[in-house]
């Protein structure tokens, strides 16, 4: 059977009937808007991202459950990454009529799965035809107290970053190669298919005190141009300072590629680039033990120009990430 031979309505019978059900008083999957009751501290934080067949992903890596975990995935991610906590999640699909129905209950596995991980519950969302696989999410959230912008970060905030980088752009590598490996690879393959967003250590990094965060979702080049250029500051990231994934490092001479470059061009690692004020970097260093883990790389300055590994940032930028270019 195909999505369309199910039909529109028979595919929304079945979100209906595997979503949670809705606390009294709220309205979520089966009507024209979600309703939700009002949060009683916090601040409300709405985000959305769309993932694209031929430009997010490839149905030659991809399976359909990657695909939902991945597009819920990289906006709990942005909730994380304004320190905030995620708690809801409307997703549009739009997919070609001769798609196999195996492929949409995949992608909703994927969805449900990624959401449940988090504690975040899918409300709804639209169904569509489409030449591809189309994937579009919006995710809700609140601040438990403070937010957090990329525009705050201050001369002598120190520049860090979670976890390592360049694992899911050799993983991507990997897939487009066909490349098989021991687990050391497929650590690399996984972060590209089901990458896991900080939802702890954002709102952990918020309360400590952090001026700026993004996540990496289009690589550390273009994300931490984002961020200093925002705030209006600059810094000069040293290539040791880089916490390269081991995955990555594994996997460049596989991939005849640079460790570094992968690091600092890759996208998809969904970690949190974060500005921090000196004197509490003692403090987020301890509390993400145990968790991510906290990798120092510079010192942010007044003067604006940003490098990385002794390049300007904006020879980095030409080689990254870009949403109108094929990352397949």
């Amino acid at each position: 059977m195909t999505v369309s031979d199910a039909g529109e309505e028979a595919l929304l019978l079945r979100i209906l009937e595997r979503a949670p059900h809705p606390p009294e008083g709220e309205v979520w999957a089966g009507d024209d808007a979600a309703a939700l009751a009002t949060p009683s501290t916090g601040r409300l934080l709405v985000t959305t991202d769309m993932l694209v067949e031929g430009v997010d992903f490839s149905l030659d890596h991809f399976s359909g459950g990657d695909i939902g975990w991945k597009c819920a995935a990289v906006n709990i991610s942005d909730i994380a990454a304004m320190g905030g906590i995620a708690s809801h999640v409307v997703v549009s699909l739009g997919l070609p009529g001769d798609a196999p129905q195996g492929l949409f209950e995949g992608i909703l596995d994927g969805i449900l799965d990624m959401a449940a991980s988090c504690g975040v519950a899918l409300i709804g969302g639209d169904l569509s035809s489409a030449a591809e696989v189309v994937i579009s999410a919006t995710a809700l959230g609140r601040a438990r107290g403070r937010f957090v912008t990329r525009s705050g970060a201050r001369e002598g905030d120190v520049l860090c970053v979670t976890g390592s980088l360049g694992g899911a752009a050799a993983g991507l590598g990997l897939l487009r190669g066909g490349i098989a490996g021991d687990d050391m690879l497929d650590n690399a393959r996984r972060r590209q298919l089901r990458p896991s967003p900080r939802t702890e250590e954002g709102p952990l990094l918020a309360e400590l005190g952090a001026t700026a965060m993004i996540d990496l979702s289009d690589g550390l080049a273009r994300d931490l141009a984002r961020l200093a250029r925002a705030s209006g500051v600059g810094c000069s990231i040293e290539a040791s300072a880089l916490p390269v994934d081991p995955a990555a490092a594994a996997a460049s001479s596989i991939l005849k590629t640079d460790a570094t470059s992968l690091a600092v061009t890759g996208g998809e690692d969904y970690e949190l680039l974060v500005a921090l004020p000196e004197d509490r970097l003692d403090d987020a260093v301890s509390e993400m033990e145990g968790r991510s883990g906290l990798s120092v790389l510079g010192a942010l300055t007044s003067d604006r120009a940003i490098s990385i590994a002794g390049r300007a940032i904006e020879s980095w930028e030409e080689e990254a990430w870009q949403h109108f270019r094929s990352q397949s």
